[in-house]
């Protein structure tokens, strides 16, 4: 019987989540499943989605958030579900999740799938009243509308330990797909003139760039590039504090490139330190090129990637002063963080697009 296979991400631009679902759907068989792809606003991936097949429907609800697509949304997954008996809606997002189960979980013959593919820590951390107040809200609606859902997924192992606690719900741990295929090691040429630092991500507050660029700015050895490939709302205050540091020779932000893997490819070192995180790819790819990396223990996935830091450097969330003392440290000596690399790469294969596949088929199958 062919399914009905229904992902909503509000807000679908390139990043993380984008990458996941795409790559998931670039598995599922499309002769057996009917795919949609439902966003609020602009799918930033609906020509990648195009490009791979035609059969993929892209649904743009053209409201300002999730909360005033309510009904858009309800009346639009009870079209695609009313000549199916076998549907299943896969939200993503905390907020989404919410919304999602309070505006579907009444459809006839439609299973409600919800990940959270940001740690639920995040919504303990606010920059401003009206931040504070909607992740309060959100925050109390997990906590008694999860248990509607007919599977909850989370991205990490710790993450599914706090859902669990929270909403006291079964929670399955699905890693994202990291990995489309393991790369082999690749000898690089050396530079002792210069280190070739890398961070990819958004430019949002929570992705903590800031901090990046501010332990640069205490390092007394200034022969490195700091690139950024990413693009957000943080851009112009990061463009500031670049100047107010003196390092507009030193920091290029690029914006969000087509091209990412020459960027790992020339680099020597990747630094990562978010406030929290679901399950940061950027690493997981950093590792695949043979990238050493510094990264902040923030709640997610990232400490998991990393073994504790086994299998590379952690410092505390905001600590820029340790940030750069770690990276010192690399541009003295590489020898330690090189270990560390070389017992990261034992481990990552888990993180492939075919083993994420797998499980989730294994809960579409189940539910």
């Amino acid at each position: 019987m062919i399914k009905n296979i229904i992902f909503f991400l509000p807000v679908f631009k390139l990043g993380g989540a984008g990458n996941s679902i795409f790559r998931l759907c670039t598995k599922i068989d499309l002769k057996k499943n009917n795919i949609f792809i439902i966003s609020v606003g602009e799918n930033e991936y609906k020509s990648k989605f195009k490009n791979y097949s035609k059969k993929i429907k892209i649904i743009e609800i053209n409201k300002d958030n999730t909360v005033a697509s309510f009904f858009i949304l309800r009346k639009k997954v009870k079209e695609i579900s009313k000549n199916s008996y076998n549907n299943i809606f896969i939200s993503n997002q905390h907020y989404a999740n919410v919304v999602s189960i309070l505006a579907l979980k009444k459809i006839k013959n439609l299973k409600l799938v919800v990940v959270d593919r940001i740690d639920i820590s995040e919504l303990n951390k606010f920059y401003n009243l009206t931040n504070f107040v909607k992740n309060k809200i959100v925050f109390i609606l997990v906590k008694y509308l999860y248990k509607y859902a007919n599977s909850i997924i989370s991205n990490s192992k710790s993450a599914k330990k706090d859902i669990e606690r929270i909403t006291k719900s079964k929670v399955i741990n699905i890693s994202p797909p990291s990995l489309i295929k393991f790369r082999k090691i690749k000898t690089k040429k050396k530079n002792n003139k210069q280190i070739n630092i890398l961070t990819v991500g958004s430019l949002v507050k929570g992705k903590g760039v800031d901090t990046m660029i501010k332990s640069l700015g205490l390092l007394k050895n200034k022969n490195f590039i700091f690139t950024v490939a990413g693009d957000g709302e943080e851009k112009e205050s990061l463009k500031k504090l670049i100047k107010e540091l003196k390092l507009i020779n030193k920091v290029r932000i690029l914006g969000w490139c087509k091209n990412v893997e020459k960027l790992y490819e020339k680099s020597d070192l990747f630094i990562h330190a978010s406030h929290q995180e679901g399950f940061p790819n950027s690493i997981v790819e950093a590792l695949n090129f043979n990238l050493p990396v510094i990264a902040s223990n923030c709640k997610g996935g990232t400490q998991e990637i990393l073994i504790n830091g086994k299998g590379g450097d952690l410092f505390p969330v905001n600590n820029h002063k340790l940030l750069a003392l770690k990276i010192q440290r690399f541009m003295d000596n590489q020898t330690n963080l090189k270990k560390k690399l070389k017992f990261a790469r034992k481990y990552i294969n888990k993180y492939t697009v075919e083993n994420n596949y797998n499980k989730y088929m294994k809960v579409f199958n189940k539910i």
